[in-house]
Parts: structure tokens; sequence; C-alpha cells
């Protein structure tokens, strides 16, 4: 059983989740899927629950005829996602609510107001510089600019390694981009899915690859490949 809204305002999104079976309440992350809290106070099966994002309350209800009352620390539940985390996306594709949450995991959390109003998501992250924190973001405290452009400085260090290091057959021939979807074709070859739909869109019925005619414009998930790069991002986050 679901109940509530995420926290969107400070870029932390997490549900309560119903385990009626072992009489407990699992918070989740549902960005990362990892468990933020474990509730097991009820003594009898929980059969409700009502979250309040704006105030993050979260009420159970059991079939031993109580309710009880959670309040959730904001700061605990944001540096549960931490930023290695989201390495297993490339920074660019971040959007505004990905960056608030790394914002959070660097203790950076009270400029997520800040960044939201001036929509700066994963590329505009990565391109700001010591003037447009001053000048665009009026980020006063040159203490405070300082220290996130060390942070972002370490994030493209990280972001220009694991470009470097990508397997060859991960990378798609269209985009030169590591996959997230990737799909076979009838000439045999895998491509990101969004980029070769585009370019047999375009009535390129050649192979990128080879340039010669598909025989075929259907494409199948390539699910082995897939798996193959998320084991590898896996891996090189430890």
């Amino acid at each position: 059983m679901w109940s509530g809204l995420p926290d969107q305002n400070l870029g932390c999104f997490f549900y309560p989740y119903l385990r009626s079976v072992d009489k407990s309440v699992i918070v989740y992350d549902t960005n990362t899927e990892n468990i933020l809290h474990t509730l097991t106070q009820h003594t009898r099966y929980v059969t409700t629950c009502a979250f309040a994002p704006n105030i993050l309350l979260l009420a159970t209800g059991s079939m031993d005829k109580t309710v009880n009352i959670w309040q959730f620390d904001m700061e605990r539940l944001c540096q549960a996602r931490s930023a290695e985390d989201h390495l297993k996306h490339f920074t660019e594709d971040w959007s505004e609510d990905d960056v608030s949450a790394w914002l959070c995991a660097q203790d950076l959390k009270d400029l997520v107001d800040i960044f939201k109003m001036n929509n700066i998501d994963g590329r505009e992250l990565l391109n700001l510089t010591k003037e447009s924190l001053a000048d665009d973001l009026k980020i006063e405290s040159l203490g405070l600019r300082n220290k996130v452009l060390r942070k972002i400085e370490e994030l493209r260090t990280k972001v220009k390694t694991l470009s470097s290091e990508i397997p060859d057959e991960f990378i798609c021939p269209i985009t030169r981009e590591l996959m997230q979807d990737p799909v076979i074709a009838s000439d045999g070859y895998s491509y990101e899915k969004e980029a070769i739909e585009n370019w047999i869109s375009k009535k390129k019925r050649t192979s990128p690859m080879t340039n010669l005619v598909l025989p075929s414009t259907v494409l199948t998930p390539n699910r082995t490949l897939k798996m193959a790069i998320n084991r590898w991002l896996e891996t090189y986050q430890k």
C-alpha cells in the first residue's frame, strides 16, 4: 500500500511502504531504492499510513488499535542519497532535483532553493564559475562560493575519470556516450534506443556502422548489455 507525496522542495524523494506481514513500515528513497528507515513499533499488522510531505510527518495505523506519528529528520534523509549514488548516470543528465539531492549530500542544502530558482540542472552545474555564483546566483559569501566550486571541481574530476574508462562496447556508435537503454538493430550492432530511433525517423534506412541498407527497422532491447553496463557502473562506484 502506498501513501503520501514526495518532498520535492528539498530534492529528497521518499515513500512509506507497508509490510503488513512482518508488522513494519519501510521508508525508502524512490530514486536509489535505498531503505532510509524501518519502523517496527506496531505489534500487529499495519493497515494504513498517511504522509505529510511539507512537515515530514508520517502516521501509521495498525490492527493493534494504535496510531503512531513519526517525525523525520530532513538532514538525515537528504544525506541518505550520497553523491556517489548519482554517478551511475552522467552528471550532465541530472535533473534539477538530482542537483538538489547532490547539494544535500554535500552539506549545502541551504542552497537548494537558490539553485532551483535558477533552474540549475546537471549541465548547468558543471558550467558554474566563480563569477556566475556571485553575479547570477547571488551567493554573497566568498567562503560558501569557494566551497561550492571545490565540490563542483571534485565532481568534474570524477565525471572525467568515469568517461575516460568506459569500455568501447558500452558506447553508442551514434552519440559516442554511455548507453542507458541499448537496443540491437537489424545490422547486429547495439545503439542507444533514442539515438537509433531518431536516425531511422529521419528516413536513414542505412546502418550507422556499415552504411548498408537496414533489412528491418525493428529494434530489440539488449538486456544483456544493459545488465553489463549496470554491473560496470556499480563496480566503478565501489
